[in-house]
Parts: C-alpha cells; structure tokens; sequence
C-alpha cells in the first residue's frame, strides 16, 4: 500500500474541516441539538462568552433555553483559515450571525460579525470540534426588528423558521440526517 500524498491528504483533512464548519451553522440556525451534539466531542468545551462557557453540553443546555426568544437566526461563514498536523487542527472562521429576539413585546434583531476560533481533533477518522471560542468583532442591534416582504421578490416566499417544520426539512431528501462518514 502506498502513502497518500501529503498535500492531497491536507487537502481532504481541510474539506473535512469546511464542511464541519459549515455543519455547526445550520444545525445552530435550525436548532438541531442532536445534529448539534454530532459535530463536537463528548470532551469539548465551548466559550461563547456570558450566554455559555464550559462543557459543550451546557452550550446545548442553554440554546435549548433560549428557543422561546428566538425568531430567526443565520450564521454566515467568509474566510476560513486551518492548520492541520496529524490529527489535530486549528481554524479561525470569520462569521456573520443574524438574529430576531423576542424582546418586551416587540422584536430586536442582533447582527455579529465575529471569528470563531476552533480547535478540532481527529478521532477514528473523523473530525469534531474539540474547543470553540466565539471572537466578536462588531455588533449592531436594530430595535424594534423590522421585516418588510412586502416586494415582489419576497411577496409569498417560504419563512424559515427554527425547527424541523423549516421549509427546507421538506424540500430536501439528501441533506436530512446525519452527514455521511
């Protein structure tokens, strides 16, 4: 058996990583704990500042509290930038997250630009976050929230919303459960 090409190798490992990256954003925006739980290891810990810092588990803990307060939410992911030895990673994704929150009998909306700063660990061949750390870079927080579909482009499309009843659960048929090996 031959060696695979490191450069191939790093660029497979690098593929892994972009698409785990791209994962957390909607299983977060669509509020999928499970699929959530399946891009971190057991051991990972999370620092998302005063909302949740520590275990990954009481991450989830407090996504899954904080579901009545949120409308909408989308994270974007720019510039993604890995360095991978072994199995072991690093990465600094550069992000945008959108979100409407339930405020006092109105919405606000919370747009971040921010970086996440990962590291990810190979375990039986697959990747998984190991510790996140959330790196906000501006903030802007718009009160009250305001939505206008009211434009041809927008008049009756779809609302996304954050749970299995999302149009998209419906609309597709290969990216429903979990995500190959």
């Amino acid at each position: 058996m031959t060696a695979m090409d490191p450069r191939l190798q790093e660029m497979l490992d690098e593929f892994a990583l972009r698409k785990l990256v791209h994962a957390y954003c909607r299983a977060v925006d669509r509020g999928d704990i499970d699929a959530l739980r399946d891009l971190y290891h057991h051991d990972a810990v999370d620092d998302h500042g005063a909302f949740s810092t520590g275990s990954v588990e009481g991450f989830f803990e407090q996504l899954i509290a904080s579901r009545p307060y949120l409308r909408a939410m989308q994270h974007h992911i720019t510039t993604a930038n890995f360095a991978i030895r072994g199995d072991a990673a690093e990465g600094e994704s550069y992000n945008i997250a959108v979100h409407t929150l339930a405020a006092k009998g109105r919405d606000i909306d919370l747009v971040i630009g921010g970086r996440y700063l990962d590291k990810y660990e190979k375990r039986d061949g697959i990747w998984k976050l190991l510790e996140r750390t959330i790196v906000t870079d501006w903030a802007r927080v718009t009160d009250p929230s305001s939505m206008d579909t009211s434009h041809p482009i927008t008049k009756d499309t779809l609302k996304g919303v954050l749970d299995e009843s999302d149009p998209s659960y419906r609309f597709f048929s290969l990216m429903t459960g979990p995500p190959p090996k």
